[in-house]
């Protein structure tokens, strides 16, 4: 006790020795910089409306330590100034500034708008795109917003910019802009050749920062084409420049060279990807974890991030580790919301949808799946939205394990105190839970299949429409351009053979851009079916297989004289186009047969191929892929029977009767 004054005393002297030493102590640069802008706003007021006062308002503008209105302020008042004073670069700069904050404010059409008006001052006045570097901004906010038509147009200009100064590096990474355009409109072989021009770029430039770029990116399209082992070299490769020069830095552009750490950590993500889809899990698993172990120490914009827990999370489902892949697509789900990135909310909430479901959560599973169906269709209309609403109102799970709960309670109370009627009330209750249980299953199917067919209708009907403004708009206006165009037939003569090559050139691409409309109008929305009806829509459909396919096909319909209801015919024709997919894709038939008939009372629909046949039961059940899944739904929708006899290396036959 004598001493314990004196310990307490030294104990407490070196727990604040301690933390003082751990204090962290302040940045003398980020205290420079903080003066300097205190100086800044000190002096302002008395500085005249001069190119100086522009320059001024936008280095506060740009600073870190005002709030988002204040940085607005400034950027609009240096705006203002520079026009009255006619300064060209400081309206570009302003511009470009105003846009910045509006999109740190979460406007974007505000702030696009001014994005494009630095772009045409800046191509009015004759700057060099580097000078102002407006481009990236603006198409990184199209991309945000998954706007890529007008991404297309921007890169566009930015190209012909980039070849009138002869920019071998711009032009690089117009390129590269363009294969991602392509490879997000799903157009691989377009995206594949952009990126390899984009890989030549750099092996011009001898640029080893950009080269590691571009491997990363073409390897997004190799996994799309499913050409895994090409994927995973190109990303290996990207790693071994990245930690070369981590080493040893490339005397090139320093802010490429700090993008590589960028670079890896993306690598990194996208092995994770390529050996899931390959079915490799402990590797998948080994390189997602690595990625968000990485991005960890370099600060990757927050969707990446999300990305990377959303991947993880994935991973942990496939491996049936259900508890952890919860928790890193639940991070990675809620990131995404906050940064309101759409893509990557719908990938973690259709994974999240699925892992509950798995778990048998499923007023969770539904909720997600909601999530998931509502971005995956931007057009879905007041009328879609209120039938799933309606749906869930009249459904909810939740009240109905309450109350089997609260049923349960009292029941077991009853088994307590009357132990003479234990056995039979424990029969009663058994049976009435077996009975409940199958009319909780039985209503979440039917309100589970009606939300499906609700989306499916609703799709069938914007295909419907969409193919159509496609056609009708879009056809006329290249028709027109054509006519215009073929007008100039006569003054051919008077043509350079440069302009002559140009010109027929022009007219060949009228016509590629025509067929390729009919062809993507058709396979949104069939014309035939709309205007003839099912049986002449099924034979297109028939001719066109037989035309591009080994198979002998076989098609005959009977008693199809009148139309049926334009829901049931889509149905109908979707059925089959799915199950003619699921042939062609997986079966190695050569010979198919279809038949279709209409009775009085039903139709009758039978189709069989001679192809290597599957187990229909252990498929469904697996849940592989949702083809089968969508058939039947729809069949069943129809209040149809569906049956199919099959056996691995003996054919298909499916039949399928849907009552008139």
């Amino acid at each position: 006790m004598k001493y314990l004054g004196t310990i307490l005393f030294f104990s407490m002297l070196i727990q604040a020795l301690v933390s003082l030493a751990q204090t962290p102590k302040p940045n003398p640069y980020e205290i420079q910089r903080q003066k300097e802008i205190d100086s800044l706003k000190h002096v302002l007021p008395g500085t005249p409306e001069d190119t100086l006062k522009v320059n001024r308002l936008l280095k506060l503008s740009q600073s870190q330590y005002d709030p988002a209105n204040t940085k607005k302020e400034f950027a609009l008042q240096a705006l203002s100034i520079a026009e009255r004073l006619g300064y060209k670069k400081g309206m570009v700069l302003a511009a470009n500034e105003a846009g910045s904050v509006y999109q740190i404010n979460k406007d974007y059409q505000t702030a696009i708008n001014f994005y494009k008006k630095a772009i045409s001052l800046s191509e009015a006045y004759g700057f060099n795109s580097e000078e102002t570097d407006i481009y990236p901004a603006l198409l990184n906010l199209y991309f945000y917003l998954g706007d890529y038509p007008n991404a297309m147009e921007a890169i566009s200009r930015e190209m012909i910019t980039a070849e009138k100064f002869k920019d071998k590096k711009r032009i690089a990474h117009c390129n590269n802009i363009l294969g991602y355009i392509y490879f997000k409109q799903e157009n691989f072989p377009a995206a594949e050749k952009y990126y390899g021009l984009y890989i030549n770029n750099a092996r011009e430039l001898k640029d080893s920062a950009l080269l590691a770029h571009a491997l990363g990116e073409v390897s997004d399209v190799y996994t799309q084409e499913k050409k895994y082992k090409e994927s995973i070299d190109a990303l290996l490769t990207t790693i071994r420049i990245c930690d070369k020069l981590a080493v040893n830095p490339d005397k090139q552009d320093s802010r490429t060279n700090a993008l590589l750490p960028h670079y890896r950590s993306k690598a990194l993500y996208r092995l994770g990807i390529n050996y899931k889809l390959s079915g490799k899990l402990a590797e998948a698993l080994h390189y997602a974890l690595e990625a968000i172990k990485y991005a960890a120490h370099i600060s990757p914009p927050k969707y990446e991030i999300a990305r990377y827990y959303t991947n993880a999370g994935d991973v942990y489902k496939e491996q049936h580790d259900l508890k952890k892949a919860i928790d890193y697509l639940r991070f990675g789900f809620d990131l995404s919301r906050e940064i309101q990135h759409r893509e990557n909310t719908r990938d973690a909430a259709e994974y999240l949808s699925q892992t509950y479901a798995s778990l048998q959560q499923y007023d969770s599973a539904f909720y997600f799946y909601r999530v998931y169906t509502g971005l995956k269709d931007s057009i879905v209309n007041n009328e879609t939205k209120m039938k799933i609403a309606s749906i869930q109102g009249q459904y909810d799970i939740a009240k109905k394990d309450k109350e089997i709960t609260r049923q349960q309670q009292i029941r077991n109370i009853l088994i307590g105190s009357f132990a003479f009627l234990l056995i039979v009330l424990l029969l009663v209750y058994n049976s009435y839970r077996l009975k409940q249980k199958n009319k909780y299953q039985q209503q979440l199917n039917r309100q589970q299949n009606e939300l499906f067919n609700a989306i499916v209708t609703t799709q069938d009907q914007e295909r419907k429409r969409i193919a159509q403004d496609i056609h009708d708009s879009l056809g006329s206006v290249l028709s027109a351009a054509k006519l215009k165009l073929s007008s100039l037939e006569e003054s051919k003569k008077n043509l350079s053979p440069d302009q002559l090559e140009k010109y027929q050139t022009s007219l060949d691409l009228l016509d590629e851009a025509s067929a390729e409309l009919r062809n993507i109008s058709h396979n949104i929305m069939p014309a035939t079916l709309s205007k003839l009806g099912l049986e002449a829509a099924l034979q297109n459909l028939i001719n066109k297989i037989a035309a591009h396919s080994n198979m002998q096909v076989n098609f005959t319909a009977h008693g199809f004289e009148d139309r049926l209801e334009e829901t049931t015919e889509m149905s109908i024709y979707r059925i089959i186009l799915e199950l003619i997919n699921n042939i062609v894709k997986h079966a190695a038939a050569k010979k198919l047969t279809i038949q279709l008939i209409k009775y009085p009372a039903y139709i009758n629909l039978m189709i069989e191929d001679d192809g290597q046949g599957f187990d229909y039961h252990k498929a469904f059940e697996e849940k592989k892929g949702i083809g089968l899944g969508n058939i039947a739904s729809r069949v069943e929708y129809l209040n149809g029977t569906l049956e199919v006899d099959s056996a691995t290396g003996k054919g298909t036959t499916v039949i399928i009767e849907i009552p008139i």
